[in-house]
């Protein structure tokens, strides 16, 4: 598959999860100085990786996977970017030498906990939390782990789990920003991307929202939103 309008190249499973448009919009978020040591939490095929580094070409890319079959997939999209490192591992147990270490961590965790909420496909099957899966709690709390003191958090996560992530975050990070993404300006949103700042007391700050789509036509996106689809501007989260 290819992204911004074919500069970027990411080979993906025939079959299970396929990143789209939240690994655009993720990468988008990312706003890095340059030499910034960015990580990504399961980082499945390497997509936002790639996706990030277009944008930061001056960055070095760190992408942790337990899946032997996306591992595999993930170095292969990423072995000719010298600045990306691909390494096996699991949020369970971080590697010692990644505490404390990482200017900006990403994450886009499973979505959905409810499977008859929404119409079932092998697409979505990785998408779903189940009783083995890391909560979002231990998502964030890997996230702070490898953060460096007043490094960046940022994630994409459904709408209606807002207030899950900001119990987990609450006491322990500060500058919250939070952005919701519309697919329509007269529909509630359906995800938000946030930002935070580990060890920080800045106040939060509830972000104009990014609407994707022009009512009429679903495949018919905003200007702003067919920008950062392309490439060829980045979210603004600050």
């Amino acid at each position: 598959m290819r992204f911004f309008d074919g500069q970027v190249r990411v080979d993906q499973p025939k079959a299970g999860y396929r990143a789209g448009t939240d690994a655009i919009l993720l990468a988008a978020s990312l706003d890095a100085k340059p030499g910034s040591r960015v990580l990504e939490l399961g980082c499945g095929s390497g997509a936002v990786l790639l996706l990030a580094a277009n944008h930061h070409g001056d960055c070095q890319f760190v992408g942790l996977e337990k899946s032997q079959d996306m591992l595999a997939l993930a170095r292969k999209n990423t072995a000719r970017h010298a600045q990306t490192e691909i390494v096996e591992g699991s949020m369970r147990k971080l590697p010692t030498d990644w505490h404390l270490q990482f200017d900006h961590v990403l994450a886009n965790p499973p979505y959905f906990d409810d499977r008859k909420a929404v119409r079932m496909s092998k697409a979505k099957e990785s998408a779903f939390v189940n009783k083995k899966s890391l909560t979002i709690d231990d998502w964030l709390a890997a996230m702070l782990l490898a953060l460096k003191p007043r490094g960046f958090g940022t994630l994409i996560y459904r709408a209606d789990g807002l207030e899950k992530l900001l119990a987990g975050l609450h006491t322990k990070v500060g500058g919250i920003r939070i952005l919701p993404i519309h697919s329509f300006r007269d529909e509630p949103a359906k995800r938000v991307i946030i930002r935070f700042r580990k060890g920080v007391k800045s106040e939060s700050v509830l972000l104009p929202a990014l609407i994707m789509h022009e009512r009429g036509s679903e495949d018919k996106y905003t200007p702003l939103a067919l920008e950062i689809l392309k490439g060829e501007k980045k979210l603004i989260i600050s």
